[in-house]
Formats: structure tokens, sequence, C-alpha cells
């Protein structure tokens, strides 16, 4: 469920990109770099981040690390989770 929030969020920007690119002159890119730097790399940072969550759980997957909190709960397993709390503060 949070991959498919990830990927929509990563194709609007891809989205965003393609129509920046097909409807400015040729070399505005570098123009705007250029003109309005922090901005620039604020996207550039931004579009890194966006793009964290979709790279990341399959990288941890690899590596044998929990990913139940990007994969979220299953109910069972929430009822635990929260128990243990209720537990702790008896």
């Amino acid at each position: 469920m949070g991959a498919t929030h990830a990927l929509v969020a990563l194709s609007s920007l891809l989205t965003t990109v393609n129509f920046l690119w097909a409807t400015q002159p040729k070399g505005w890119l570098i123009r705007f770099m250029d003109r309005e730097p922090i901005v620039f790399f604020s996207c550039v940072i931004g579009g890194f981040g966006l793009s964290l969550p979709v790279i990341v759980p399959p990288i941890r997957k690899s590596l044998g690390l929990s990913t139940s909190q990007y994969d979220g709960f299953t109910p069972i397993e929430q009822d635990s989770y929260v128990s243990s709390f209720s537990n702790q503060k008896k």
C-alpha cells in the first residue's frame, strides 16, 4: 500500500518534468539552474526524497532487514503492537 502511494507521487513528479521538458525552450534547465540555484537544488532534493519510498524497501528486503514500517501492519500485528504498549503501562 505504501509503495502505491510512492509510485503515484513519483509518477506525478515525472509527469511534471516531462511537461516542462516538452513546453520549455531548449536549455531551460541550465538557465533555471543558473538563475535560481536554490530553487533548482531544492527540487532535486525533493525529487530524491520522493523516490526513496520506492528504492529503500527492496534494498532493505535484500539485506534481510525488516520492512514492516514501510509495508504497514496487518490487523493481527497491530493488535499485538498496541497490546505490548498497554502491558508496559501497567
